[in-house]
């Protein structure tokens, strides 16, 4: 009995997530209909999103009947892959341990790639240099004058 509870009610709260995930169209089409693409591309530049990740977005609006625009999209991307693709903002990507997804134009991605090189190096080199001393995750965490504390006993500072 107690299994079938719990079994319907989480029927019930994946039902309900499922249901968050989807956008109204008249929301959609208000998106479509406002926005900027020559901004909404920039941005996808300035953060390194591949142009690829837009086609449902521009298939969505195109059905709406609002078809982007395409050229200050891409005019706009190319603005921010200009401030993305540079020495400083690989060595940024590659020391916070973002992954390249392969956006940068051949010209630039040689020196994106030297920069995210080096803040890769230097993201491993200041991991190793502190000594841990937790152990797994989730399973607890060790203090060396103290002992192993396990689930929810551990204090909250820790």
């Amino acid at each position: 009995m107690r299994l079938g509870l719990v079994f319907a009610a989480s029927l019930v709260a994946v039902a309900g997530l499922a249901g968050c995930a989807t956008v109204p169209s008249e929301e959609r089409a208000e998106f479509c209909r406002t926005v900027d693409w020559r901004e909404y591309g920039r941005n996808d530049g300035r953060l390194g999103v591949p142009s690829g990740e837009r086609a449902e977005l521009f298939a969505e609006c195109g059905e709406l009947g609002l078809p982007p625009d395409r050229a200050a999209y891409a005019e706009g991307r190319s603005e921010g892959l200009a401030a993305y693709c540079t020495l400083e903002s690989g060595y940024e990507a590659g020391r916070q341990g973002r992954r390249y997804r392969g956006v940068c134009p051949p010209e630039m991605e040689i020196t994106f790639l030297q920069g995210y090189e080096q803040g890769r190096e230097d993201r491993a080199r200041a991991y190793r240099a502190y000594p841990r001393f937790h152990f797994g995750v989730g399973i607890g965490r060790f203090h060396p004058h103290r002992h192993w504390w396990f689930g929810h006993r551990h204090p909250f500072w820790w």
